[in-house]
């Protein structure tokens, strides 16, 4: 067996890579490794992570969106960690039952790859929950399995407990997200750590469920779904070429939607465009007129004062913007030590 096949096998056996962590304390009885609450408004957004990032894959784009908004990001593989069912109308039922408890209707429903099939179902099956769905670099999946789930990924622990076999298995996982991104400036130290670290230290639980993913079997065809889909839908692809790109099957089945359906491509950006291309992301699930207006000036701000975009990144930069156009927020941002 070739290292290409372990290769594959690691990254297609990165099923709820976030699942485990310390258990944080959170809201209701979810530990925030599954589910983490963010923001406030009079909207929600709910951000479904797929099978690589889970919770901590959404930080960026959360960050983006809380300034205005309820912001519920949800892991559901890591809700299903012990169960049987895995299909994503499982999945859709636990996160269901998340946004019951968090008493949610008519939020828009963001999901990254796997995540979006179990958007889908959850539009499908609990259509009150789910005003808008935005699929990110994928369209209608058929299944929740990967392309590759091959017997190598059995391997993995023992190449993981072999002398540098651990930061081998890490270099794999990474070089399967490199290979996937259109830029790279997002894998940073700490990106990296949070991508790799839960996979690495749980690969038992890993393996465990990629096996229930493999055999799942979904109870309704694509096409049953997407008939019963009644709220807008709109693809957010990548347009830079990458093996984990969405095939024309998964986009031609969401033709019946007509008008709903929207496509935009995103120039240099692959699978993943909420790391990727952040503001973009963040742009294109805002409807315009949703953001709340800008303060009157003289106003002191007391949330995240409006900051170009291009000065979000740099500390001296928004510092410099600060002191300049919104002096009265500067003081805000020293009084509450935020950004």
């Amino acid at each position: 067996m070739g290292w290409s096949a372990v290769r594959r096998g690691i990254l297609a056996g990165a099923a709820s890579a976030m699942w485990v962590g310390a258990l944080d304390a959170q809201s209701l009885h979810h530990d925030s490794t599954a589910v983490r609450v963010t923001g406030s408004g009079s909207a929600t957004y709910v951000l479904l992570s797929g099978l690589v990032g889970g919770v901590a894959g959404f930080r960026r784009l959360a960050s983006e969106l809380e300034r205005d908004h309820r912001v519920i990001v949800i892991d559901p593989y890591r809700l299903a960690v012990d169960s049987v069912d895995v299909t994503f109308a499982a999945l859709a039922r636990g996160v269901d039952a998340v946004l019951a408890e968090y008493g949610v209707d008519s939020a828009r429903v963001v999901g990254h790859a796997h995540g979006a099939g179990v958007a889908l179902r959850l539009a499908a099956n609990s259509p009150r929950r789910v005003a808008a769905l935005y699929f990110l670099d994928v369209g209608a999946l058929a299944e929740n399995r990967t392309k590759v789930f091959s017997s190598s990924l059995r391997l993995v622990p023992l190449i993981a407990r072999l002398p540098g076999g651990r930061g081998f298995v890490r270099g794999r996982y990474v070089r399967g997200l490199r290979q996937n991104a259109g830029r790279h400036e997002w894998l940073d130290s700490a990106t990296v750590r949070a991508y790799t670290d839960p996979f690495l230290n749980n690969l038992s639980k890993v393996i465990a469920m990629a096996a229930r993913l493999s055999r799942a079997q979904e109870p309704e065809s694509r096409l049953t779904l997407v008939s019963r889909i009644q709220v807008p839908v709109t693809l957010l692809l990548g347009a830079v070429p990458h093996p984990a790109q969405p095939d024309s099957a998964e986009l031609e089945v969401l033709a019946p939607l007509g008008s709903r359906l929207r496509i935009e491509r995103l120039e240099g950006v692959g699978h993943f465009p909420h790391e990727e291309a952040t503001a973009k992301v963040a742009e294109l699930v805002i409807p315009n007129g949703a953001r709340n207006p800008p303060r009157p000036d003289g106003e002191p701000s007391t949330g995240n004062p409006r900051i170009p975009r291009s000065a979000r990144n740099d500390d001296l930069a928004r510092y410099h913007w600060l002191v300049h156009e919104r002096p009265q927020e500067l003081a805000a941002v020293l009084v509450h030590g935020c950004w």
